[in-house]
């Protein structure tokens, strides 16, 4: 069985990318079963719904190709990003 953490991972992952039919069938047992990842499973989708809304109906205002981190914020996320691995 999965943990809550590792459903809200495979939720937020399947925004992305197709899951493979274990994970399906393991996020769905677990979601049948808690709800309050069930809730959280709720919540992401809509966030994402809404961004890609507005993603949609103002490209120029999320996706500015001036817009760049900077160079010490991109060596935090690649820090934080070892860290969690």
């Amino acid at each position: 069985m999965l943990s809550c953490k590792e459903v809200s991972e495979l939720v937020s992952e399947s925004l992305d990318r197709r899951l493979t039919l274990r994970q399906k069938l393991n996020l769905w047992m677990h979601l049948a079963m808690c709800k309050l990842c069930t809730r959280f499973r709720k919540d992401i989708v809509y966030l994402d719904s809404q961004t890609r809304t507005l993603i949609h109906e103002a490209p120029g205002v999320m996706m500015d190709p001036k817009v760049e981190l900077s160079s010490e914020a991109k060596t935090r996320i690649a820090r934080k990003l070892t860290e969690r691995n």
